[in-house]
Formats: structure tokens, C-alpha cells, sequence
């Protein structure tokens, strides 16, 4: 959800609630009591949709962060070996091949990263034989490999998730613009019958139904609580 969905659901619940708080004044009008129904049904679907939006960003960062980081420690410990066996050769331009380090490797963008350490391990190839004294074999590299090519697969997949969470997305505006029909349309229109007969509902519906800027509110108690 962006911000203006997000104020706009907080008041489709604060409304929802007066519903929940005044069954029976509800029930009297059976018109009212089924858009109530339909309502309720479209803040679960609008839940649902939120749900799946926020999974799927969430679910791949998380393997992204995972997978990123066994692939920059498997690179680094075979840059570790050779830097080590070219220092001891003097080999200076091999040293700096492999002069790189964690924190270097993580300010480089997914195709870069990816870029770097397959250089380093097709590097290591090319002297696997010199490096068994430094600890590299032949399941070091590997390793190395497999953790290149499950990043490689990770950040070529995330089309697929990105269809589905903009699939989400575009659900999520489709469900706001029914919400927002309903309760013009019908329920402000039916509420109108409470008006005399139950005055106290009618004025915390038409409460509830004012959007307020969250994020601004949040911004505006923070600015009250520093102040004070």
C-alpha cells in the first residue's frame, strides 16, 4: 500500500468498527446490513492483497541478504589464498586482483558483485594447482561456484516475483476504488436512515469516515513530544 491507501484503510476500519459497534441499529435496515456484509468482505480481500504485496519483498530480501553473504565469504577466503601466494611470489598485480574486502564487495550493485566474484574465482582456476599449500582445492573452488551460481539464479528470478506483487498492486487499487463506491454510493446514503433514529451512530460513522494523514500525524506528535 502507499501512504494515501494506507489512510484511506485506516479509515475503511474505524469505519468497519462502528458497524461491529452498533449491530443491531445496523440489522434494522436490511439494505444496509448486506452493503455492511459486502464491506467487510472487501476489507478482507484488501488484507489478503496487502499480505501478499509485502510477502514477497520481504521473502526475497531476506534470501537475497543470505545468499550474498555466503557468496562474498566463500570469494573472500579464496581472494584470501591467492593475495597470500602472490605476496609470498611477488606478484604485485596479481596482489591487486584480489586486494578486496566484505564491506568493498557489499557497496557493489547485484551484476557487479556478481561480476567480481566470478572474476576472482576464475582466477583461482587458473591457479588451483599453486594454491593447495594455501588451502584452496578443488571443493573450495566449487563451493565458490555453487554460492556464484545461486546468487546468479536469485537475482535473475525476481521478475517472476515482481509480476506478482505488481499483480498485488494493481488488485489493491481495483479493491480501493470498489470500497470507496460502496461507501458513496450505499452505506453514507444508507446511514442517512440513522440519522434521527439513532443520531449517537450516525455522528461516530460520520467521524470515522474522515481520512487523517497518518504519516503526518505521526510527524506532527513527534514534533509535539520533542517540543514539550
Amino acid at each position: 500500500m502507499n501512504s494515501k491507501q494506507n489512510n484511506k484503510n485506516a479509515m475503511h476500519l474505524a469505519v468497519y468498527n462502528v458497524f461491529k459497534t452498533f449491530p443491531n441499529e445496523i440489522d434494522t435496515i436490511p439494505a444496509l446490513k448486506n452493503n455492511v456484509a459486502a464491506f467487510g468482505e472487501l476489507l478482507g480481500k484488501i488484507d489478503k492483497m496487502h499480505q501478499v504485496q509485502m510477502a514477497y519483498s520481504s521473502a526475497n530480501s531476506k534470501l537475497k541478504v543470505k545468499e550474498e553473504a555466503e557468496m562474498i565469504q566463500a570469494i573472500i577466503q579464496v581472494a584470501a589464498a591467492i593475495y597470500a601466494y602472490a605476496h609470498s611470489n611477488n606478484m604485485p598485480d596479481l596482489v591487486s586482483k584480489v586486494s578486496i574486502t566484505p564491506s568493498y564487495l557489499r557497496t557493489l550493485t547485484d551484476k557487479e558483485l556478481k561480476t567480481a566474484c566470478t572474476n576472482i574465482y576464475e582466477l583461482a582456476l587458473t591457479l588451483v594447482e599453486k594454491l593447495t599449500d594455501y588451502g584452496i582445492i578443488t571443493e573450495t573452488l566449487e563451493n565458490a561456484k555453487s554460492e556464484i551460481d545461486e546468487f546468479s539464479a536469485l537475482i535473475a528470478a525476481p521478475r517472476g516475483e515482481i509480476v506478482t506483487r505488481s499483480q498485488a498492486t494493481a488488485e489493491l487499487r481495483v479493491l480501493f476504488a470498489q470500497a470507496d463506491e460502496l461507501l458513496k454510493n450505499q452505506l453514507d446514503k444508507l446511514m442517512l436512515m440513522l440519522e434521527m433514529s439513532h443520531p449517537q451512530v450516525y455522528k461516530t460513522y460520520m467521524a470515522a469516515r474522515i481520512i487523517i494523514d497518518l504519516k503526518a500525524s505521526k510527524a506532527k506528535q513527534e514534533e509535539e513530544t520533542m517540543e514539550a
